[in-house]
């Protein structure tokens, strides 16, 4: 847990098989910090593209270097120096549960980028697989029980519908991000998958299919509300909006995975920041045990890449996938397209895992 208040900030870690928890003093990194650098990245976002076009502003590389080098010095590597992790490539999982500014930032790509910095050892991802909860309950032993049915896997796919350009802008990349889930799917032998016709989608068939479907994926635009957070949601056909006041209402089992290759699913309200109201979380007051979101517009390019990266990986057994497999199938195919150098910071960045 991250906390930062005006008096002092503080790490807060919860281990599995200790009966005590370990405080870590943040000495170097203070309330106001953390307003600046929430302050530098939402300015940022206001000038770039609101919607997902593949068109997002760019921060060059000094930029971001300079954005997440405090992170990682003063709030990140402490964490790490307090778990005792020192060998870059040993992988363990963390669950950050942030809380007031800290919401807003990425602290799963905290690190030092100065190419002097290129040997592993100075990125959150050289140890770590990151999630994110909104609470620590989510943590709970109850909920983490993956039950292997026995009967078929369903995985509803839900696309953006065409636009008038009105309002929303074309995403067309979301049809070859459905046509590799669609083949990585028929590859398996393991699954079948419902894919929503564009035409098609009020929020009465979208619930009630999500309430059969053992997974979603949403490729469409997301919507935040930041007047009233409970109405934010997933675009779909003629305008319609999913709210997160109707996907909290869904009467599913728990578990499964929500995959929401949309425009800022993860991003908190500034307002109710502590309690993390965004699309993600709201996917797991459902009763989904892990979401894929994103904290900014992302790019319609790079999405179906990351899909099909992550397909491959949870399908790659011909077995029935398991939702616990997700957060490293996204660490995985964000480092390849991280490694390739074709894709920037901004690109990257705000795809994280939120959950179990």
């Amino acid at each position: 847990m991250l906390n930062a208040a005006e008096t002092r900030c503080d790490a807060l870690i919860v281990l599995a098989d200790v009966d005590h928890v370990i405080h870590v003093p943040l000495p170097n990194f203070t309330f106001q910090r953390s307003i600046d650098l929430q302050g530098i990245l939402k300015s940022f976002l206001r000038k770039a593209l609101v919607e997902r076009t593949g068109q997002i502003e760019r921060w060059d590389r000094g930029t971001w270097e300079s954005f997440l080098s405090p992170l990682w010095k003063c709030v990140v590597e402490p964490v790490m120096d307090a778990l005792a992790f020192s060998t870059p490539g040993d992988l363990s999982r963390i669950f950050w549960c942030p809380t007031g500014p800290f919401v807003f930032l990425p602290i799963h790509a905290a690190g030092l980028y100065d190419t002097k910095y290129s040997a592993p050892g100075h990125k959150v991802f050289d140890f770590v697989v990151s999630s994110y909860v909104p609470t620590l309950s989510i943590l709970a032993p109850s909920r983490n029980i993956y039950v292997a049915h026995n009967d078929d896997f369903r995985l509803l796919a839900v696309r953006q519908p065409p636009t008038d350009g009105r309002r929303l802008s074309r995403l067309p990349g979301v049809h070859t991000e459905l046509k590799h889930i669609k083949e990585v799917i028929t590859n398996s032998g393991s699954a079948c998958a419902t894919f929503l016709e564009p035409s098609v989608g009020t929020v009465e068939e979208v619930l009630g299919l999500m309430n059969e479907a053992d997974w979603v994926h949403f490729a469409c635009h997301g919507i935040q509300d930041a007047k009233n957070p409970i109405d934010s949601g997933l675009c779909l056909a003629n305008e319609r909006r999913l709210k997160i006041s109707d996907i909290i209402g869904l009467s599913r089992s728990r578990g499964g995975l929500a995959f929401l290759s949309a425009c800022q699913t993860a991003t908190g309200d500034e307002g109710l920041s502590d309690e993390a109201i965004h699309i993600a979380a709201g996917m797991l007051f459902a009763g989904y045990a892990g979401v894929i979101g994103t904290m900014w517009s992302i790019s319609d390019t790079l999405a179906p890449i990351v899909a099909r990266d992550m397909y491959e990986h949870l399908f790659r057994n011909g077995t029935r996938p398991d939702y616990r497999e997700a957060a490293w199938a996204l660490h995985e195919a964000i480092g390849r397209v991280r490694e390739s150098g074709e894709v920037s910071f901004n690109e990257w960045v705000p795809f994280i895992h939120v959950g179990l």
